[in-house]
């Protein structure tokens, strides 16, 4: 008896139905298959290129967050600059030392010879850079003109040629006539009110400016007019110009 019996063959609607499930697998495996490829090929796509060009640094931002960034830094370098220069400048300007003048450098810088403003004239107080007491104000300050003693009602005399620029009264030196010469400016205070000069009259050496009065500030020192001068915007002290030619 035969061991292995034959089996019988397949009707047609059997291998109909084989192939037609066969071929649903088939088309299956190929649509996952096609959706597949579509999804990577997307992504890679979509993908920013990563190539780097040879030399060129990697640095994970953008081209636009780097040149951001550059300007960023580019303002902030030129703000804190022109804040130093500001500072360097504010420095320079404070530490700068005042210019002065000594005696001997009004004497070689200004070609003026100045008379005495007055007959009899004595010297009761300096020019002086330095802080000297003053009595009437109970105060240390510099004192920038000189005083000279005198009566009321004295004379006051122009030393030398020049035009009156202003007449004024001060608080601290009384009545004070302002003659303006080519070299220097002359301030003559303490004078009495009624001045025997106008403003923009011009003077000669020896004209009588007014008579000597009050100084306010200095009343403690005795009778005087107190009289600075001016070259260049600054003052100096008087006595190095006062017949200086001798």
């Amino acid at each position: 008896m035969n061991r292995f019996k034959q089996k019988p063959p397949r009707s047609k609607r059997e291998k109909a139905g084989f192939y037609t499930a066969l071929s649903i697998c088939v088309i299956a495996v190929g649509m996952a298959a096609y959706s597949t490829y579509t999804s990577l090929s997307g992504y890679y796509e979509d993908e920013p290129d990563s190539t780097v060009a040879v030399g060129r640094v990697v640095t994970g931002v953008t081209e636009e967050e780097t040149e951001s960034v550059e300007q960023t830094q580019t303002e902030t370098e030129s703000e804190s600059t022109a804040a130093t220069e500001t500072v360097e400048e504010t420095e320079e300007t404070e530490t700068a030392p005042k210019e002065t003048k000594t005696a001997l450098e009004t004497m070689l810088s200004v070609d003026t010879s100045l008379s005495f403003p007055l007959d009899n004239a004595k010297v009761i107080q300096e020019y002086s850079e330095e802080s000297v007491y003053n009595k009437t104000l109970n105060q240390w300050a510099a004192h920038t003109g000189v005083d000279f003693a005198c009566s009321k009602g004295d004379n006051i005399y122009s030393m030398g040629e020049g035009k009156v620029t202003r007449i004024y009264d001060d608080d601290l030196l009384g009545k004070t006539v302002v003659v303006k010469a080519s070299t220097y400016t002359a301030y003559y205070s303490g004078l009495s009110k009624q001045t025997k000069v106008k403003k923009n009259s011009v003077v000669k050496t020896g004209d009588v400016l007014g008579t000597a009065d009050t100084v306010p500030s200095e009343a403690l020192e005795g009778s005087h007019v107190h009289i600075a001068v001016k070259v260049n915007g600054q003052y100096v002290d008087l006595l190095t110009l006062l017949n200086n030619d001798e």
